[in-house]
């Protein structure tokens, strides 16, 4: 079977993985743009959301399409720029073979990815998705505890729970995405990247990137990380478990397993009360209540449809039967 340059690049290093697996990923998580000779290739929970609204403001895209596609479930409204076609760029595999080897070889192609430190993004991933059991991962609670949440009384997964079922379910080369190895997301001894930015450094990947695209003016967008995962400390046993889970990309991405967040605590004691800005919990709540409402709003409109089909129905069945009877009659 004949597959898509890309993907045969990739298998030629990744021999377990699967074809389907591969093309799926590039088809997502790569955004190409031919005449200003870039490619970007996302990592969930690395600057991903500030990247894909950097690409939009750079494509003029028009505004976010809201609740598509129809799997991408989110709790806010600018998240939806991680539904694939809020940016307007191809993926490496629309591109025909030739294209494909132009952008992974030439050397006047920019490709470029973020990449974070594997203790802050983990923490960032298990805050984000975990913690208050966001839509697409409620399966994951249940797979942790049994159940779904309950309706009052809620027991929050907390952070070393939820590296333990990381450490005994996970395979990190393949799993979901937002705590998959970073190295193994972006098939990284295949593809060989011009620039590997520290969403750390992140003002110095940005002026990278505008002297690619010769900009005088400095690359800015409004992108926010609700995620912040500065909170969550660690102590040495679960820093040295971490590390020893996601040492490729401690390795290979260069980052310090000595830079854990945190102070010296003893084993379960790393939990500390936080609080919130009042200010960032009406945000949070305000968005999740808006999101309510859409859906709201589009189950009201299927009912509505579904109300006119079965009238029309009605009407075809009626007319039917008054044919009929004009026969027998």
């Amino acid at each position: 079977m004949s597959y898509p340059y890309a993907v045969k690049l990739i298998l030629d290093r990744y021999s377990d993985l699967k074809p389907e697996e591969i093309a799926q990923r590039l088809r997502y998580s790569t955004f190409v743009s031919i005449p200003k000779r870039y490619m970007y290739f996302e990592v969930p929970k690395a600057a991903c959301t500030k990247m894909k609204v950097l690409l939009r403001s750079l494509e003029q895209a028009p505004p976010l399409k809201l609740y598509a596609p129809p799997e991408l479930r989110e709790t806010r409204r600018d998240m939806f720029v991680h539904a694939r076609e809020n940016v307007p760029l191809p993926s490496l595999l629309d591109l025909d073979d030739r294209t494909q080897r132009e952008v992974l070889e030439s050397a006047d192609f920019l490709r470029i990815t973020f990449v974070r430190n594997p203790y802050t993004r983990l923490a960032s991933s298990w805050k984000n998705k975990i913690m208050l059991c966001e839509p697409d991962q409620q399966h994951l609670y249940r797979q942790i505890r049994g159940y779904v949440p309950e309706l009052h009384g809620k027991s929050l997964i907390g952070f070393e729970e939820f590296v333990e079922y990381i450490e005994n379910q996970c395979d990190l080369r393949t799993c979901d995405s937002h705590w998959r190895r970073q190295v193994d997301h972006l098939f990284f001894s295949a593809l060989n990247f011009s620039y590997v930015g520290k969403i750390e450094q992140m003002a110095e990947g940005l002026k990278r990137f505008e002297k690619h695209l010769g900009l005088s003016a400095p690359l800015t967008n409004e992108a926010r990380n609700v995620s912040n995962s500065s909170a969550v400390l660690y102590h040495k046993n679960l820093a040295e478990k971490v590390y020893s889970l996601y040492a490729a990309d401690f390795q290979t991405l260069g980052y310090d397993r000595d830079t854990w967040p945190g102070v010296e605590l003893n084993p379960g004691e790393a939990s500390k009360k936080t609080t919130v800005r009042e200010e960032t919990f009406a945000d949070e709540v305000i968005e999740r209540n808006i999101v309510i409402l859409h859906l709201y709003q589009e189950r009201d409109h299927l009912r509505a449809d579904l109300g006119k089909v079965f009238r029309l129905q009605l009407r075809v069945i009626a007319n039917a039967v008054g044919a009929l009877r004009k026969l027998w009659s």
